[in-house]
């Protein structure tokens, strides 16, 4: 690879964006393009993987946090387009746009010859991969928070695919909001991070991470991120999103698990590694939480039937794993190197078989009807063709789910057993994440134990309720695609036992990527399959250990019913509570009483005012240069209009209140004129006099008067004039600020004055070509506000004219007989 440089961004813009155009071209193909429809869209993770091949090839891997060029998009709000193509992101790339090109091609055959579900599922999965792709490298932080909420809203169509199916339907709502609320506490995590260090792309604040403050702002900053990353990644209490998320056709389901969606978390948890995990809460949190969370789901897992709630159960064991390897990445060994070793490997490792094990699922259930264990009873010999083919894969898959020796699993084991020996050189409470690694693992092998049996008919299989199934064949013959349902599945697990079996190869691949190698016995890269035996240490005690305590478990009797997840009325409570809680909060606070609103913002008025005078008693002084008898002219006019204000909602007749806020109005009239403002008090005046005119001619249309029980007048005497005088006093201060100002002092009004007639270097030249500087001001400086102001009004009058009675109405409309005591 060439030397890095600070490269361009475009090719790395392109390969992001290349999935989402390629599904957008599948989805305008005219007619039925069953074969045409799946090529285009495998054409865009195809193009992004060379895109990012080129890219890498032209300026090489970013060792040293180099990002690219940044694309100008919003600087003021710290939002460009730039990216950070080191070995993280690279690696997490490569897994979303491998992954994603199989799945496109199963899905052609999951969803058989449906040209309206492949024209509906392809664009929207093209979505989701340009948003994973953007996570992963993106080097602003809110660009990679804009890429989090894409995959949000891109699972949440994914998940809910199935429209006539309700429970799809809420099950998509509870991961929006769960994963929604996560993007939430990132967001603010990035912007306290942001404000408080002024570092707002991944590669200056890891570049700075040694300078930062490990508390106060960056601490909980780190809180609020890693909460976001939590939620994504399905961490305890908030994972029961991830099995519900099984309600998505399997395509979605393999590809949201193994390479996407529930690994952005995970990624995040890397990709904050450097930058927070000298921070003393880093190990305790994240270790604790990831620990917690690969146990529940690996018992879970082993208490569920249906398969794929068996593998997403996995999947929540396997992240929690994942998370804890990250948490122990603060720790450190006896040479001062983080305990956390070819972590990158580990991850890849999940996803070489839980891909598989949910197309393999998908397959089952399309080919031979199969969705729960106990069918799989005996269908090795019931089944023959793709079916058989499905299950081969499927046990193959399963080995490297149990762990066993000639897998990457099993050395993806032993690195995470490593990490833990080093670990507890410095804390020794970290030996219980070891112990929860074997309880894990032993549930792993139990799985794949229950399922080998199962497949070949074995007495400690699960047998179905019902009569043995009848003979299952091939599976559809007709469609020439059939063989995508088990093929993509295959390639993916096949490298699991290349990088078991082969570790050179995966060496020569992997270690460039990976960025944590710090372990002796791993210096070198992957070791021989039969290396660890001849070199027997902890770690391999502990797989034996999970080994042989998951064969004896797997086939006891004990724990094969199926059992809840207790976690799962959190939801569905939680939803009652906001939608109960909403209905009442919103009838408490909306009660159609103007009254009430405007007691409400007068208050909170009030509140900010005496806030800003607690912190600045200079506020509540007068100003040394105010003369209150400087005008009494002024004085007279200010008394007149303050007096009919009080007087107004006094008096009763509505005759007498229209003439008050006339009187009201003609004082502001005169203090215009006092003040030389003489446009201001022509326009005054004509809207006082046409108003005046209006409401005395509306008056006779109304009903009489609705002469209601006197509400109490002091309490809202008391708010009104503490209100009156609190905006009085902050005018007189914005009043004297404004005089005690330089001469200097630029000003909006010089501004109009300058460029209304002629532009200049900040206005690059243009100006308001006017002499009349108010009407400038109302159609160019101020074009947009004007015209909200008359639409306003606009709407306003349509709504008073609808609501008044027509001539014509009130002519044909027959005159109703007065009745008096005498008869009528």
């Amino acid at each position: 690879m060439c030397p890095v440089m600070m490269a361009s961004p475009t090719l790395v813009l392109l390969a992001v964006g290349a999935p989402v155009l390629a599904g957008l071209a599948s989805m305008v193909l005219p007619g039925r393009r069953t074969l045409a429809r799946p090529l285009v869209a495998a054409a865009g993770p195809v193009l992004a993987l060379v895109l990012l091949a080129v890219h890498l090839q032209r300026h090489g891997l970013s060792t040293d946090g180099t990002p690219t060029d940044a694309l100008a998009w919003v600087p003021s709000l710290h939002l460009d387009v730039s990216f950070l193509v080191d070995g993280l992101g690279t690696f997490f790339a490569l897994l979303i746009a491998g992954v994603g090109v199989l799945v496109v091609l199963y899905s052609r055959a999951f969803f058989g010859p449906d040209d309206t579900a492949l024209a509906r599922f392809l664009p929207t999965l093209g979505f989701f991969t340009t948003a994973m792709l953007g996570i992963v490298l993106a080097d602003h932080l809110l660009l990679t928070v804009l890429f989090w909420e894409m995959t949000s809203i891109s699972s949440f169509l994914l998940i809910g695919w199935d429209r006539d199916d309700p429970e799809a339907g809420r099950r998509a709502l509870q991961a929006f909001a769960t994963t929604g609320l996560g993007g939430l506490s990132l967001l603010g995590g990035v912007l306290l991070l942001g404000g408080t260090t002024d570092l707002w792309r991944w590669s200056e604040v890891i570049g700075g991470a040694a300078t930062l403050d490990p508390s106060g702002a960056v601490a909980a900053s780190f809180a609020l991120m890693f909460a976001g990353a939590a939620a994504k990644s399905a961490q305890w209490p908030l994972h029961d999103w991830l099995p519900g998320a099984m309600r998505a056709p399997t395509p979605v389901s393999a590809y949201l698990h193994s390479a996407t969606m529930v690994k952005a978390g995970v990624f995040l948890v890397g990709r904050m590694l450097p930058v927070f995990g000298v921070l003393a809460a880093w190990v305790p949190l994240v270790t604790a939480i990831g620990t917690t969370t690969m146990v529940l789901g690996a018992v879970l897992a082993l208490r569920q039937h249906d398969l794929k709630r068996i593998f997403a159960y996995t999947t929540v064991s396997q992240l929690g794993l994942l998370v804890a390897a990250y948490g122990m990445g603060g720790a450190t060994t006896g040479h001062g190197d983080p305990a956390i070793d070819w972590d990158l490997t580990q991850i890849a490792n999940h996803a070489l078989y839980k891909a598989p094990l949910f197309l393999v699922a998908g397959a089952l259930g399309v080919l031979a009807g199969a969705k729960r264990l106990p069918d799989l009873f005996g269908l090795w010999q019931r089944s023959r063709g793709g079916t058989r083919a499905s299950l081969v894969v499927l046990l193959l898959a399963g080995y490297a789910l149990a762990g066993g020796p000639g897998t990457l699993s099993f050395v993806a084991k032993e690195l995470f057993f490593d990490s833990v020996r080093h670990a507890t050189d410095g804390r020794p409470a970290l030996a219980l994440v070891g112990a929860a690694g074997v309880v894990a693992a032993a549930c792993n092998v139990a799985i794949f134990v229950r399922l080998a049996t199962t497949i070949f008919g074995l007495g400690p299989g699960l047998q179905p309720d019902g009569a043995p199934s009848a003979p299952v064949s091939g599976g559809p013959t007709t469609d020439h695609w059939s063989i995508l349902l088990w093929l993509p599945a295959a390639l993916l697990v096949a490298l699991q036992y290349v990088g078991g079996l082969l570790p050179p190869v995966w060496n020569a691949a992997a270690r460039p990527l990976e960025v944590n190698r710090h372990a002796e016995a791993f210096a070198d890269g992957l070791p021989w399959p039969w290396e660890p035996f001849l070199h027997p240490g902890l770690p391999l005690l502990l797989s034996a250990m999970a080994i042989v305590g998951g064969t004896a478990l797997g086939l006891s009797p004990r724990l094969r019913g199926e059992r809840a997840d207790p976690h799962g009325s959190l939801w569905p409570a939680t939803y009652r509570g906001i939608l109960r809680g909403g209905h009442r909060a919103f009838h408490t606070v909306q009660t159609g009483h103007l009254r009430l609103y405007l007691t409400v913002v007068f208050g909170a008025l009030l509140l900010g005012i005496g806030w800003a005078a607690w912190v600045d008693p200079d506020m509540l002084r007068p100003p040394d240069s105010m003369s209150p008898l400087e005008s009494p002219t002024g004085l007279l006019l200010g008394a007149v209009v303050c007096s009919t204000a009080i007087a107004l909602p006094l008096v009763e007749e509505r005759v007498v209140r229209v003439l008050v806020l006339g009187a009201s109005g003609f004082a502001v009239v005169g203090l215009y004129i006092l003040y030389q403002a003489p446009d201001l008090a022509l326009t005054q005046l004509m809207f006082e006099i046409i108003s005046v005119i209006l409401f005395l001619l509306v008056l006779r249309l109304l009903p009489p008067l609705d002469r209601r029980p006197q509400v109490r007048v002091l309490p809202r005497l008391a708010l009104a004039s503490v209100v009156g005088l609190s905006i009085g006093w902050m005018t007189l201060l914005a009043g004297h600020a404004a005089e005690q100002r330089a001469d200097d002092t630029p000003t909006l009004g010089t501004f109009f004055e300058d460029h209304s007639l002629e532009g200049s270097v900040i206005t690059n030249g243009r100006s308001g070509e006017g002499r009349n500087i108010v009407n400038v001001i109302l159609v160019d400086f101020r074009g947009f506000d004007t015209l909200g102001e008359i639409t306003v009004l606009a709407t306003a009058a349509l709504g008073v004219w609808s609501m008044l009675p027509s001539r014509r109405w009130r002519r044909d409309d027959p005159v109703p007989a007065v009745t008096t005591e005498d008869g009528p």
